[in-house]
């Protein structure tokens, strides 16, 4: 009898001791489950999202909508839960919360955001390193007010034998070609493995030195994109930068003013971890 109550003891000791990691482990798989879900649904939304920048003259609001728009499946709300999308109505009443408040990341910043990586608008107007003169009507056609860029119009891009002279040229035939980076904060809505997965995130993109508290205690904090985790985490909220570009030919003419392309590079790349 005794060596039963012993042995019932050990088990219980063990169960404690297992049970945490067993539990964490079921749960980090579902949370990188569902990261690598956000990633594929990010590529597809970054495509849409070019699509239709290419079609509305790249307009900066219906970039960002599609964008929105097409992540919503992943997307969750201020209590960390993903609404569904079944119907026209669940669909419409989730965009509208996350094309305004919900879209906001606790500590700042956005949840979803679309960039425009290029054109720029010096590349346009003839002052960018790759561009090939003022692309514009009055330019080209002696009418208009400089205002309107013809996408289709073979002389804003570069000759043929521009290409001989090497890689440049090729740069500057691709400045009617939009490209859009879809930046998702990606809100993480397993408890506990979210915490661990940002702690990880923030320990390979930040030196150590960063990851010491000050003298009162509070944690250091980051640039760009890992500033906005940093932030968020101290707000009780667990984030994720997931990154995705896609690139199209326009299919709509440019407007200057009308829809002012950006005039940095504002996109995250390998060489910019931080954003």
């Amino acid at each position: 009898m005794r060596s039963t109550s012993r042995e019932s003891g050990q088990v219980a000791v063990e169960a404690a001791l297992v049970m945490p990691l067993f539990v964490f482990f079921i749960l980090g798989i579902l949370q990188l489950g569902l990261i690598s879900q956000a990633r594929v649904m990010a590529k597809y939304a970054a495509y849409r999202a070019a699509r239709v920048g290419a079609m509305n003259n790249a307009d900066p609001d219906a970039i960002e909508a599609a964008a929105i728009l097409h992540l919503l499946p992943v997307l969750v709300n201020s209590q960390e839960v993903i609404m569904p999308t079944s119907s026209a109505t669940e669909v419409v009443s989730k965009f509208m919360q996350h094309n305004t408040i919900a879209n906001i990341i606790p500590g700042g910043g956005k949840l979803v955001k679309a960039v425009i990586c290029s054109p720029l608008r010096d590349d346009l107007a003839g002052g960018g390193s790759h561009s090939i003169g003022n692309a514009g009507i009055t330019s080209r056609g002696g009418r208009g007010n400089d205002n309107e860029v013809d996408f289709d119009d073979p002389r804003n891009q570069a000759s043929p034998e521009d290409f001989t002279s090497g890689g440049d040229s090729l740069r500057r035939f691709k400045r009617t070609r939009l490209v859009v980076q879809v930046q998702l904060m990606y809100r993480m809505p397993i408890p506990f493995a979210n915490w661990v997965i940002v702690k990880s995130y923030l320990g390979t993109n930040v030196p150590s030195v960063l990851m010491m508290p000050n003298k009162n205690g509070t944690p250091r904090s980051g640039a760009g994109q890992v500033g906005q985790v940093y932030a968020a985490e101290a707000a009780g909220a667990y984030v994720l930068p997931i990154n995705v570009s896609y690139a199209m030919r326009m299919q709509s003419n440019f407007f200057k003013r009308r829809f002012a392309l950006p005039a940095q590079n504002r996109c995250v790349s390998y060489g910019n971890r931080n954003g």
